[in-house]
């Protein structure tokens, strides 16, 4: 088994090697800024996370601050950095003013140095008052649904990522990501994966795949704790409009064998899409010591009534579980998503739902009750540039 230290150690060579390699003159290069200035209103029915015997407190929550991105794209190389900061202040919980209460910084850097050959890096760094976010989902899990209440935390993740076109159907990837989560006080939890996968095409509507995963977690200064998955996935396209695709595996965690398993049913519409989707698989939550086992069904519904309007439902149903403690979750996400002009745009969103305890054995319910609309004027007037292309 690779260890953290191997892993962290391909990641620094691999990007080394991208941003030391010659790059290739190009004609067609691009460079871009754009500045964004967003006001945004919440009401969260349940600061703290509280069970509803014990009378959770709600506040109307007010939050305003800029963001600045900027890149540069050509057809060898790609950048983009982008960095936002808000302040937030409290109608009843003055307490919980700040200037600085999200920040939120991303690097994205590509580099292309051959037709077939593909490197990507990846770095984002979250500090926020509403660590809840981080349990919905990220780039390293599909998120637990857990609940947290109001309270500093930070989130730091990277990313390395290597694709390699062997043929016109099959291509190979090299992958490393780590994450660390924590509540500001307390010990961190630590992610450490390691990917290798081949994906193969057959004819036009089947693409078959295969994963090799090693994952290394730790919870302060508990010892690591390794785990093993290998999938197989197959993708097809039913017709035109529906397809599926689903990958299952085994995954070896100390001494234990439990399923890993992603499934996902999708079909297009004339003005949107549907999607249903199941997984199940072993993460980390922040606020919670020890891996936990989770499974996850989630619906998604998004129409678009006219060109610039954009409307999601997600009903979901999440289950987590350590042990012999298991805590189910139930929500229900809206949003609706209005492009003004070129330049404004407004967002509102709602999450209601509830969770069914907390895995250190409290059965109380815990429900949640959040609505928020967000204006955003951009500068320059135009579509965001919206980082880098998919490799």
């Amino acid at each position: 088994m690779h260890s953290p230290r191997l892993c962290t150690a391909w990641h620094a060579v691999a990007i080394a090697t991208a941003l030391a390699a010659p790059i290739p003159a190009s004609a067609q290069t691009d460079t871009y800024a754009r500045i964004s200035v967003s006001a945004t209103q919440i009401y969260d029915g349940n600061l703290f996370a509280t069970p509803a015997s014990r009378a959770p407190q709600a506040d109307l929550i007010s939050r305003i601050g800029p963001a600045f991105e900027a890149g540069y794209l050509s057809p060898p190389f790609a950048i983009d950095a982008r960095y936002e900061i808000q302040a937030e202040r409290y109608l009843d919980h003055p307490d919980l003013d700040a200037n600085a209460a999200h920040q939120d910084a991303t690097l994205a850097v590509r580099y292309r140095p051959m037709p077939r050959f593909t490197l990507r890096a990846d770095a984002a760094y979250i500090a926020t008052q509403t660590p809840a976010q981080f349990n919905v989902g990220s780039q390293l899990n599909i998120g637990s649904q857990l609940g947290v209440g109001r309270t500093p935390a930070e989130r730091v993740t990277m990313a390395a990522t290597g694709t390699y076109e062997w043929s016109k159907v099959t291509t190979a990837t090299l992958e490393y990501a780590f994450g660390r989560d924590a509540l500001i006080g307390s010990a961190p939890s630590v992610l450490h994966r390691s990917r290798l996968g081949v994906r193969r095409k057959a004819g036009l509507r089947n693409i078959y795949r295969a994963d090799y995963e090693i994952r290394e977690v730790q919870f302060g200064h508990l010892a690591w704790l390794p785990s093993q998955v290998i999938t197989a996935g197959w993708a097809h396209a039913i017709t035109q409009r529906t397809g599926f695709e689903i990958a299952i595996g085994p995954r070896l965690t100390d001494g234990t064998i439990r399923p890993e398993v992603s499934a996902q049913l999708r079909r297009a519409l004339s003005r949107g899409e549907v999607s249903l989707g199941y997984w199940r698989t072993e993460l980390t939550a922040i606020g919670e010591r020890g891996a936990i086992d989770v499974h996850r069904v989630a619906a998604g519904i998004t129409y678009r009534p006219a060109r610039r309007i954009n409307l999601t439902a997600t009903p979901a149903y999440s289950r987590s579980a350590r042990g012999r403690q298991q805590v189910p979750v139930y929500t229900l996400d809206l949003e609706s998503m209005m492009t003004a002009t070129r330049s404004l745009s407004l967002v509102g969103w709602a999450r209601i739902g509830r969770q069914e305890g907390t895995l250190s054995g409290l059965r109380d319910t815990i429900p949640y009750r959040t609505l928020g609309v967000k204006l955003m004027i951009a500068f320059p007037a135009g579509p965001p540039a919206g980082g880098l292309p998919p490799s």
